[in-house]
């Protein structure tokens, strides 16, 4: 019998086997780069470009699901870079928008992949990404069964290989779930590091809530392969992970926040940031008298019931229904990064050869926060104004706490300061430690190491000590001008030590900041309460807020609070004298006479 001629069809540009499937032949046409030169040296183009092919391929595989204008911002973003933010209020539809996508490519690419897909907990997985992930993926096998990809539910993973249920073997090739919080400990990626497949895919959902090293296990995925990520979570803090892979390439500090779903270029490896503005949303572009287009998206009526329990300028009506990034809170930052580059407090110190200061410090903590310990030292420096006294900031370190037989944590603690300050040659009264509720530690340090040692009480009143040498208040009953203790500018004694460190690096007295701690200073905030008074946050307030505990500022504040009791002061901020609740008497008078004789004999233009 005559073999039946094959049968073909004309489609972007070439001409298909009739046997492929529509399926089969957009996924070919993803693998080729979407447009791709019909012959080498041809000057014609064929295949529609990734934008159709992947939008195609949705569509065969969920033709259930919609399109709209978030849709295709998403899709495109994700095609065009290699790491893609996405970033917006709840019910925005990220999760899912990063889930198919990535699941396309998966399925193109399944010899060659592994996908990634992290959240914070087991929980947050199911509830979220792996959960979107395994209801895409079954639908799509249900219609599909060639499809890669083999449900393993028991490890949270998608295998390309057909292993079974109890096989102990590494997942090299297919999805893997992971939970970068386990036992209320941030674990993140760090084992995933060594994957050697050609092409390494990660979504990271809940990004606001990860640990701050998250984002330095990208430079370990991106190794020797080909590495792309969509990064998910809603706004809350421009220094944690979110909110630093989310930066502008100008920064926070000069972005306006938009009204509009836009997107812009991020500071974080060459990426682009989605913006999804809940009173933006595809709902709105239809009339208020219709039904709701798009039920899962937020809406006139989500927004409506918000407001009914939560005013408009609440924290929680801008997390759910609008979704940017506040960046009117810089401005109630203990310490910002601008402010740290400004006054160089990153910067080296040239020391003046005279005797130099050093003071050790701990912020004790075990069975949760971290245990910090280090060293400051001050002393004159030259800069180019003269000379001055300066504190630089060592690296601090994390004192590690491994209990041995007939040892406590406070003994192992009073171990290693020992160990570190004889090494570092610091002198036992120059050493002070938290004792906030801690009164073992200390007895521990005095019988292990030395006496001498000091105890630093974050609770209680502020001190009666002068703020800074620039700042002056008028005393009503002495009739005269004297300056502002600190007992009259800040709520109580923790703030008074944490604003200490603000004041050393606008009176460019702190060198060598160390970004982990400069990262931490950023995220505290503070406001005025009564009496005009400064009062920083509590450190319960901050864990909630940014799920991290004030370990590092807190060892710099007691390292800085221990400089001030053996000597350092905090220097005049420049510029003309502060003077609150009165005026200078003769010596404002003066001041201003001294002003008018400069201005009389100043040269004047002609």
């Amino acid at each position: 019998m005559p073999v039946a001629a094959r049968q073909y069809v004309d489609k972007y540009g070439l001409r298909w086997d009739s046997a492929l499937s529509d399926l089969e032949i957009e996924m070919a046409c993803i693998k080729r780069g979407g447009r791709w030169k019909k012959y080498p040296k041809d000057t014609e183009t064929v295949g529609a470009g990734l934008e159709v092919h992947y939008e195609n391929m949705r569509k065969i595989l969920w033709p259930e699901l919609d399109d709209h204008r978030w849709h295709r911002l998403c899709r495109d973003t994700q095609i065009q870079s290699r790491i893609t933010v996405l970033m917006g209020p709840g019910s925005s539809g990220k999760t899912h928008a990063a889930a198919w996508f990535r699941l396309c490519q998966y399925y193109v690419f399944a010899e060659a992949c592994c996908l990634l897909i992290s959240s914070t907990d087991l929980r947050g997985l199911q509830l979220r990404v792996w959960g979107e992930i395994k209801m895409l993926h079954t639908r799509a096998k249900e219609r599909f069964p060639d499809l890669p990809g083999h449900l393993v539910e028991s490890k949270y993973a998608i295998s390309t290989d057909n292993i079974i249920e109890d096989d102990v073997r590494d997942l090299r090739k297919g999805i893997i779930g992971v939970p970068c919080i386990q036992g209320g400990r941030y674990v993140g990626l760090g084992k995933y590091s060594g994957i050697k497949q050609k092409l390494v895919l990660l979504i990271a959902d809940e990004a606001q809530f990860m640990g701050a090293s998250f984002l330095s296990s990208f430079a370990n995925l991106d190794k020797n392969v080909h590495f792309e990520s969509t990064i998910c979570g809603n706004p809350n803090d421009i220094l944690d992970p979110l909110g630093l892979a989310a930066e502008p390439l100008e920064g926070w500090g000069s972005h306006m926040q938009p009204e509009k779903t836009s997107a812009w270029p991020t500071r974080f490896m060459s990426g682009m940031c989605v913006n999804l503005v809940g009173t933006d949303s595809p709902n709105f572009d239809f009339p208020p008298d219709e039904p709701t287009h798009f039920p899962y998206l937020i809406s006139r009526e989500k927004i409506e019931n918000t407001l009914s329990f939560f005013p408009k300028d609440s924290l929680e009506y801008y997390s759910q229904c609008i979704g940017v990034m506040k960046i009117g809170s810089l401005s109630r930052r203990v310490v910002t990064r601008d402010l740290a580059i400004k006054f160089e407090a990153r910067d080296p110190v040239v020391w003046a050869g005279t005797p130099r200061t050093s003071i050790f410090a701990l912020d004790a903590a075990y069975g949760g926060d971290r245990c910090v310990g280090g060293k400051i030292e001050f002393g004159k420096g030259i800069f180019a104004d003269g000379t001055r006294t300066v504190i630089l900031v060592h690296q601090p370190q994390i004192v590690p706490i491994k209990v041995i037989t007939g040892s406590t944590p406070e003994d192992e603690i009073a171990l290693w300061i020992k160990a570190f300050c004889e090494e570092n040659e610091i002198p036992p009264e120059n050493v002070f430690h938290d004792s906030t509720g801690r009164g073992g530690l200390g007895t521990a340090i005095a019988r292990v190491y030395s006496a001498q040692c000091n105890p630093v009480e974050f609770g209680g009143k502020a001190t009666p000590r002068p703020v800074s040498l620039d700042l002056f208040i008028y005393d009503p009953k002495e009739r005269k001008k004297r300056l502002k203790r600190c007992d009259e500018h800040y709520d109580r004694f923790v703030t008074e030590l944490w604003w200490s460190i603000r004041l050393a690096i606008e009176s460019r007295q702190l060198r060598g900041l160390p970004e982990d701690v400069l990262e931490e200073l950023c995220m505290r905030q503070w406001d005025k309460i009564k009496e005009n008074k400064i009062a920083i946050e509590t450190k319960k307030e901050m864990k909630e807020r940014v799920r991290r505990s004030p370990d590092l500022g807190d060892w710099l504040a007691i390292a800085i609070e221990g400089a001030r009791r053996r000597g350092f002061q905090v220097l005049k901020l420049g510029g003309d004298v502060e003077v609150i609740g009165g005026d200078l008497g003769i010596l404002g008078d003066l001041q201003k006479r001294a002003k008018d004789t400069v201005q009389a004999h100043a040269l004047k233009a002609a």
